[in-house]
């Protein structure tokens, strides 16, 4: 492997991990006159390495996520499943997608009680707002 290429994955290597921590470094591929492999640049004052506040406190008590589970109790617009000792609540919307386990199309009439389904939406709690669900029983 030619010299620069190595000297340019060594630099974005550490790039990465330093990133990923929330640290700033400037570095580049020059190599010291002993060829020793690629010099960084120190920072001016490295006792003062800090890391960034966020500007805002924002706090979201909804997250979107899948939850997978098994229909216990199904109603009009909605049904509960449970995942391990939790017992969620799924709020069906007009535009959410339900599909089967090949990720056809099917009417919400097709999901029965003890269905292994797959829902994705905004979770609130135990409660679920779906956007698409999938179940996984049936073909």
């Amino acid at each position: 492997m030619k010299k620069n290429v190595r000297n340019a994955l060594a630099i974005s290597g550490l790039a990465l991990a330093i990133g990923a921590s929330g640290l700033t470094l400037t570095a580049s591929a020059n190599t010291a006159r002993n060829n020793r492999g690629p010099q960084f640049e120190r920072q001016q004052n490295p006792s003062k390495i800090m890391r960034l506040k966020k500007t805002e406190n924002v706090t979201s008590s909804a997250h979107r996520r899948t939850i997978p589970g098994i229909v216990d109790i199904i109603s009009t617009d909605s049904f509960t499943i449970t995942k391990g000792n939790k017992t969620y609540t799924v709020t069906i919307p007009p535009t959410a997608r339900i599909l089967n386990r090949k990720w056809n199309f099917i009417p919400f009439s097709d999901i029965k009680k003890g269905d292994k389904v797959r829902v994705f939406g905004t979770v609130s709690g135990l409660n679920i707002t779906a956007q698409t669900i999938r179940d996984i029983s049936l073909q």
